[in-house]
């Protein structure tokens, strides 16, 4: 008896598992079957007294009994696991991609606060009590709107003076006038690269608590003194909902928050259920922990961030609540892919302990047991009285049923478990893949568009004199100062209404100046309309990114409507995409990255980033449409064979990020694609063997019974008079000085007598590709006292069938199987077309034994 084990229901669990398993349907269904075939056992032993088999019956019991204590034990600690793994993969997440947005605002804010017009508006208005300075603090105003247009995190900006003095604020409905935060203070007299604060901030009266990045805006000469101070005002429960949106299951109840340092829930995924403001325990060391709230009790995980290149954030937590009686619910199984498979991949497969893989075999093993003890049963219940002799029979076929019975849920179930163990959040690993990419290439769309209207572009392009050659140092020094604080791109362009590039960032490619981009580019730059307007190249080689693919964003510079130019930025794809999927698979390993690695791909399956160095991009994915079908935002998960392997396969088509692919006019679906190792390709799979049962004779006087075996996938019998009995296998005394060819394999020792075994399969044309199991012992046919054992791959029924039904086989077209002299011709009324073949006992012995 295991340790630390109390009676759960009739089976003994191990204390910790004991406690879930009630919450567990999936598992609980199993128990209750199991439990009732143990009663259908006790009914079976008590029944079998009548032919004194009891003994071997309650050791058949007692097995299947034992191995339910240790199924459902792995179950439920699987099936938990599972729900801790999945809760901590949400946490962690929750917290990282808001992590990963906040690092991007940081980047925002010391830009924005650099911003030549801001610094002009700072410099030379300050009387306020003029026609001129309400026309400025419109224009500032309204760079503010394009700038939330462009980053719509953002709901609002203030710009104030050295003394807290509003300036310009986007929310027309605020009337504040005056800020005496502290921040203001704190910002002219630090030298910090950003300031964050999630606070009360008086300047936003309505908001209880906000998120808001400041910066000083300073001057540009040697003083570098405080001109006056910015601030961005984030959409951080906006944020949260879309983060929470995309993370949180409706089954399972859960909620997910972020708290802060001192556990206080600062954003929910359901107000309803854990309201802002409320104060959770929360323990980052734990994997897991159980807590109660409102009442109920729910399974909890908390994360602490993993940072994002070296930032951190505030001292802030990813927390997930799931209540207890949703917190094991089964998922939805669309997975092609049949028991036998999963149980092949358990028994070859990476991952599995030893002790799960010995389940399945120990089942098999009892099973086969049973099937033997009821074969031998029948023949020896051949010599009895008629009446008990049909009882037995009908009680040993019942005992045959109830073991397959048993058998099949442990297979199940275990298969289920397999399955469980091998997706491992396949599809939400994709999710987060598709979903930090689409997050990535919104700051791109909103970086071309933000910077087309940088205020020195459109005076030199606009002035025609934009091929003046200082005109074109001070394009390349405004593009390299860009490209110094966004290392994402590999290169920055401003090109003319012509299409000629003026400028560049990078030095390397100064070359490119004066060349003529395509006339498609020209054309869709000359279309756009409207300053919030974009086009994106398609994910094609190109010169400008050193003759490999990319991404290349472009957005048109306009003086008042009239179109003077464009600006293009070269996306370093092959870095930033290969970044964003070894961040994105949990990990993730360079060492290991052909095992489990990740895909984006286009629809037409072309790939554009993987982390499998045996993939190319640019070439073609070869996976089935399937894949390929979903709808944006859709996700699939599936098993496959890929490359002779076995792989569990996540994917989702992405969905876009705020107006990003959503409300703009791009529309480029991108497939993220999770490759987690399973199994070589080359499975053992164990196909299920037919079972051939023959209806009962009508006629009990002119009738044979038949013990019959399987030898490969032939099904062969003997009169039951010739058979003594069916032994394991594992008795067999193997010779080690015959050929291996020779029929002749060893021996067995029977009531003290040693019986030659022989394998037959080439006097029948057979050759059986699984072990063989068995050892059928028959008489001699002279000689009642000696005995001959043959080599079988399984046990067959033993039917009654009329006499009538056998048919001697013409001599002249026997060819090589000379064991065989007659056969069972099938009923009429039955679907099968095996026929069963009797072997010649007396030929056996005069080919294979005597000769």
């Amino acid at each position: 008896m295991m340790n630390n084990t109390i009676n759960y229901k009739g089976v003994e669990l191990k204390g910790n598992n004991a406690k879930y398993l009630k919450y567990m349907d999936m598992v609980d269904e199993y128990r209750e079957e199991l439990v009732s075939l143990s009663k259908s056992w006790d009914n079976l032993a008590l029944l079998s007294h009548f032919g004194n088999s009891s003994t071997n019956i309650n050791e058949t019991k007692n097995n299947f009994s034992k191995l339910t204590s240790t199924l459902l034990n792995h179950l439920s600690s699987e099936v938990l696991d599972k729900t801790i793994r999945e809760m901590k993969f949400k946490a962690q997440i929750s917290i990282d991609i808001l992590i990963r947005n906040l690092f991007e605002r940081t980047a925002d804010i010391g830009f924005l606060s650099t911003d030549q017009d801001i610094k002009n508006f700072l410099v030379h208005n300050t009387n306020k009590y003029t026609q001129e300075y309400v026309q400025e603090v419109e224009k500032i105003k309204n760079r503010f709107k394009e700038y939330t247009q462009k980053y719509s995190v953002y709901y609002d900006i203030v710009l104030m003076d050295t003394h807290g003095n509003i300036l310009v604020q986007l929310d027309e409905n605020s009337d504040v006038e005056k800020s005496k935060d502290e921040i203001i203070n704190y910002a002219l007299n630090c030298n910090e690269e950003y300031i964050e604060t999630f606070k009360y901030h008086d300047f936003i009266p309505k908001r209880k608590k906000s998120l808001v990045y400041t910066l000083p805006v300073k001057s540009d000469d040697e003083s570098n003194k405080p001109l006056g101070v910015l601030s961005l005002c984030f959409r951080f429960q906006d944020e949260m909902k879309a983060i929470f949106d995309n993370l949180k299951s409706e089954r399972n109840k859960e909620c997910l928050t972020i708290l802060d340092k001192e556990g206080v829930v600062i954003a929910s995924s359901d107000h309803y259920h854990i309201a802002l403001g409320t104060k959770l325990t929360y323990n980052i060391t734990q994997e897991y922990q159980i807590v109660s709230h409102g009442g109920r009790d729910y399974l909890a995980r908390s994360c602490k961030t993993n940072g994002y290149q070296g930032y951190y954030g505030q001292q802030w937590y990813g927390h997930i609540m799931v209540p207890m009686d949703y917190a094991f619910l089964e998922d939805e199984d669309n997975l092609n892919i049949n028991a036998h498979t999963l149980l092949a991949i358990l028994q070859e497969g990476d991952g599995f302990s030893d002790e799960l893989k010995e389940i399945p075999l120990n089942a098999n093993k009892i099973q086969v047991n049973l099937n033997r003890l009821v074969w031998n049963g029948n023949i020896t219940k051949n010599a009895s009285d008629n009446n008990n002799k049909n009882f037995s029979r009908a009680l040993l076929n019942e005992i045959s049923a109830t073991g397959e019975k048993t058998k099949q849920i442990f297979d199940l179930s275990i298969a289920n478990l397999t399955k469980t163990i091998i997706l491992n959040n396949t599809s939400l690993v994709a999710s987060l893949m598709v979903d930090i990419m689409d997050r990535n290439l919104y700051e791109r769309a909103n970086d071309c568009r933000w910077w087309a209207l940088t205020s020195e572009f459109k005076t030199i392009l606009s002035s025609h004199e934009g091929d003046d050659a200082s005109n074109q140092i001070r394009l390349s020094e405004v593009l390299q100062y860009i490209n110094s604080l966004y290392t994402v791109y590999t290169n920055l362009f401003v090109y003319d209404a012509n299409g000629v590039i003026m400028a560049v960032s990078n030095e390397s490619e100064k070359e490119l100046i004066g060349k003529q981009l395509d006339t498609d580019v020209v054309a869709k730059t000359m279309h756009i309309q409207d300053s919030n307007d974009y086009f994106v190249s398609p994910f094609n080689r190109t010169k400008l990114y050193n003759s490999e693919h990319t991404y290349i964003y472009y957005a048109a510079i306009k003086d008042e409507q009239k179109c003077v130019g464009g600006i293009g930025v070269v996306f370093d794809s092959k870095v930033e995409f290969q970044a964003m999927l070894e961040e994105s698979i949990p990990g993730f390993e360079k060492s290991k990255n052909s095992e489990v690695f990740g895909v984006y791909a286009n629809k037409d399956k072309s790939i554009i980033a993987t982390s499998n160095p045996n993939l190319k991009v640019g070439d073609a994915l070869k996976l089935s449409d399937t894949f390929f079908n979903l709808s944006n935002g859709q996700t699939h998960s599936e098993i496959i064979v890929y490359d002779n392997k076995y792989y569990a396969v996540g994917v989702k088509c992405s969905q876009g990020y705020r107006e990003y692919k959503t409300s703009d006019s791009y529309e480029n679906d991108v497939y993220a694609l999770f490759f987690s190792y399973i199994s070589s390709g080359n499975l053992n799979i164990e196909k299920r063997r037919e079972v051939f049962t023959e209806a009962p004779a009508l006629n009990n006087d002119n009738t044979a019974e038949l013990a019959t075996f399987f030898i490969g996938g032939k099904w062969l019998g003997v009169y039951i008079e010739d058979v003594i009995e069916a032994v394991s296998v594992d008795k067999l005394d193997i010779t080690l000085t015959m050929d291996n060819t020779h029929h002749f394999k060893g021996t067995v020792i029977y009531n003290n007598k040693a019986v030659a075994v022989i394998d037959i399969r080439n006097y029948i044309d057979e050759q059986p590709k699984q072990d063989y199991e068995e050892i059928v012992i028959i008489k001699d046919y002279d000689n009642d006292e000696s005995y001959i054992g043959i080599l079988v791959n399984s046990l067959g029924d033993i039917p009654e069938v009329n006499q009538s039904r056998i048919k001697t086989i013409d001599n002249k077209i026997l060819g090589n199987c000379t064991l065989i002299t007659s056969i069972v011709t099938p009923l009429e009324n039955v679907s099968y077309n095996k026929l069963l073949s009797l072997l010649d006992v007396k030929k056996l012995k005069e080919h294979l034994v005597e000769e």
